[in-house]
Order: structure tokens, then sequence, then C-alpha cells
């Protein structure tokens, strides 16, 4: 990320949603936003999710960064549906596989209650049933891994592909994966050390919530704790990954950026 050093320090990429015109105020929608979105489901979190990628939109053009002022709804609205749509995508295959594998655990479990019930009444245990109740562990912890992997995998590449839907504002263009991966392969690097950034903030973040959730006085108003970290994150990482997304399109070759309009 030497070409982002140089020209827009880290510095500035922590200290933007504290400077500009009318900060505080666009601070506090944020926030509350984000706190409403643990009370009132998926709504709040589509308009935040809008904001976030006008965020990302300054970086991607090159413009100082900025929090813009939150006067169109309707795009937001519909910037934040398409980003949402996004990544349940790429993070549906591990929900699914994790999902799937509750659902045999479950079934598995009920199923072996009922042959044990009737065997205790019996007075004897039939001889598969435990077979089958260790069989729903082992898919459970099997189904737990493969979906944290795919998550994992789903996840990493999500900044990119959403640089790229909003760069290009079609939301196909999320899933051109050619497209996207050219651009992280020209700047892997700095791709790499947004990922390390974010990582950080993102443990520092879950640091102080579990500072506060072991203080009875702190614990009580930890929802008012993870509103304001959880948007400063978001705001952040857009702002980077939307930097990183800018000087990846600039580090294609030739030939590649054609392939990329196309």
């Amino acid at each position: 990320m030497s070409e982002g050093i140089t020209s827009r320090s880290i510095r500035s990429f922590f200290r933007f949603p504290f400077e500009g015109p009318g900060w505080q105020g666009r601070l506090v929608v944020g926030v509350a936003l984000t706190f409403a979105g643990s009370v009132i489901p998926i709504v709040p979190f589509i308009f935040v999710g809008g904001y976030v990628l006008q965020v990302m939109r300054q970086a991607i053009e090159g413009e100082d960064l900025a929090l813009p002022g939150w006067d169109d709804w309707g795009r937001l609205g519909k910037d934040g549906l398409r980003g949402m749509l996004v990544s349940l995508v790429y993070m549906l295959p591990g929900v699914a596989v994790w999902a799937g594998g509750m659902i045999l655990y479950f079934a598995s479990s009920f199923a072996f209650m009922l042959p044990a019930e009737a065997g205790m009444e019996g007075g004897e245990v039939p001889s598969g049933a435990p077979l089958l109740f260790l069989a729903g562990f082992a898919i459970l912890f099997l189904s737990m891994f493969a979906g944290w992997a795919l998550s994992l995998l789903g996840t990493v590449p999500l900044p990119m592909a959403t640089a790229h839907f909003v760069a290009k504002d079609e939301l196909a263009a999320a899933f051109r994966v050619g497209e996207w991966w050219l651009l992280i392969r020209a700047n892997k690097l700095a791709y790499l050390i947004d990922w390390v950034i974010v990582a950080g903030l993102a443990t520092m973040g879950y640091a102080a919530c579990m500072v506060a959730y072991m203080s009875v006085v702190m614990c009580c108003v930890l929802p008012l704790l993870t509103a304001p970290i959880g948007f400063y994150m978001a705001l952040v990482g857009a702002a980077l990954f939307g930097e990183t997304y800018r000087e990846s399109v600039a580090m294609l070759r030739p030939g590649d950026q054609a392939a990329d309009d196309e």
C-alpha cells in the first residue's frame, strides 16, 4: 500500500469520521441507526449499509473523505439493499452448510431420543442409538468447521467485490470474479494490509466490549457501546478498501484495464 501511504496517510482514514462540516450530527445519525438495528431487524442496517457505500464511493473516486449528508434516502436504501444482497450471496454457502449441520444434528438427536425412551420403558436402550447420537455430534462439528471455512472464503474477497459493484454502479459487477480478482492480484499487499487494519480494529472493539461486559455498570450500556464502534469500523473499512480499489485500477496493465472495462 505504498501509494496509499504517500497520497493519503493511514492516519487520515482513522480521523476522517471526526472531520468536515457537520460531522457531529452525521455521526450521531449513523450511530443511532446502527443502535436501532439491534432493536428493529434489517431495515436500519439497509440505510447504514448504503451510507457506508457512499463513503467507499468517495474513496474510489479519489475525493476528500468526509461524512456525507443523510439526505438521499432513496439512494441509501437502494445501495444498502444491493450491498446486503452481495454480502448474502458470498456468505450463503457457509451459512447454508452450518444451518444444514444444525438441522441434521437436531434431527439425529430427536431420532435418538425416541428409541432411547422406548428402550428405557422396556429396560434396554437400542444398540444403535448411541452411534446415532455420536453421528449427530460429528455432523455438527464438521458442519461448523466447513461453514466457518466457507464463510472465510466468502468474506476475504467480499470488500473488493463490493467495491467493484460500487464503482460500476452495477450489481452484477460484484459477481464478475475475473474482473475483481485482477484488482486484488494487482495490489494484493495493500489488500492484505487493509484486512490487517480492519481485523485489528475489530479485535480492539471486541476487547473493549468484553471489558464492558465484565463490568456490572458498563454491561447495562453495552449496546450503546457496540453501535459507535461498529459504525466507526464500517466507515474506516469502506474508506480503506475503496482507496485500495482505486489504486488497484490504476496499477493494472493496459491490457488488463481494457479487459476490466469490458
